[in-house]
């Protein structure tokens, strides 16, 4: 009897935990650092000026992004598990080789969109530290794809500092907290095409955005010491 109730309690809390699993997947964007294709890794170029590869998931939508985009109807299980019952690619690509050669790496090698893309993703999140998150989600051919929380780049690593942009969302305007001094923002569309630049940084309560449309950007922030960030805005 003790065993068969241990077993019960044990199932029980697995199954809170995969719901908190789930929880924190939708309550993320995810970034996406490297795809590991039959144990070889593939980082997300960095050029300069790259696109951003991010993921977004909702109760029953998923969007992941780099040069093409991938939208697909999804179900969740118990599991900490997922399937994709509907998708679609657009196909405009960056028109730069390096990207869209990890394009196809992303997109066709590793979800698989034009062979088995119906197949079930495991995914498990974990805790870098007390801000970051750590996603890896692995197919049935056990290749990955890793995702952080916040994106990451070698300057951030080294450390750039504490940076904060408020409010976000934002709507015509927004501002930088950081413990560092800015030299210079830029910031980028979903394309990694720059939208606004700000050269001349002073201390000011705002920057204008007003001209822009709604929808998610990506704002680059380089110190006076060479160092260089990358946070998400979200315009409404």
């Amino acid at each position: 009897m003790k065993t068969i109730t241990l077993i019960i309690f044990s199932l029980i809390i697995y199954s809170f935990q995969s719901q908190a699993q789930t929880q924190e997947l939708l309550d993320n964007t995810w970034y996406l650092e490297k795809v590991v294709i039959e144990g070889e890794e593939f980082f997300v170029p960095n050029l300069g000026s790259p696109p951003i590869a991010y993921a977004e998931f909702n109760l029953d939508f998923f969007n992941t992004e780099y040069c093409m985009s991938l939208y697909a109807d999804i179900e969740y299980s118990e599991l900490s598990n997922f399937i994709f019952t509907g998708q679609g690619l657009t196909f405009e690509g960056c028109g730069v080789e390096e990207y869209d050669m990890f394009d196809a790496v992303y997109f066709y090698d590793y979800f698989g969109f034009e062979v088995g893309f119906y197949q079930p993703f495991s995914y498990e999140i974990t805790e870098e530290s007390s801000t970051l998150k750590k996603l890896t989600i692995t197919n049935t051919n056990d290749d990955k794809a890793v995702y952080y929380s916040e994106t990451l780049s070698t300057q951030d690593i080294d450390g750039f500092g504490t940076v904060r942009l408020y409010p976000n969302p934002a709507q015509n305007e927004f501002s930088v907290e950081s413990d560092v001094d800015i030299k210079q923002i830029k910031m980028y569309n979903q394309l990694g095409q720059v939208v606004l630049e700000f050269d001349d940084i002073k201390p000011q309560p705002s920057y204008d955005i007003s001209v822009l449309s709604k929808g998610i950007y990506f704002v680059e922030l380089s110190s006076v010491q060479g160092k260089k960030t990358v946070k998400k805005l979200v315009k409404q």
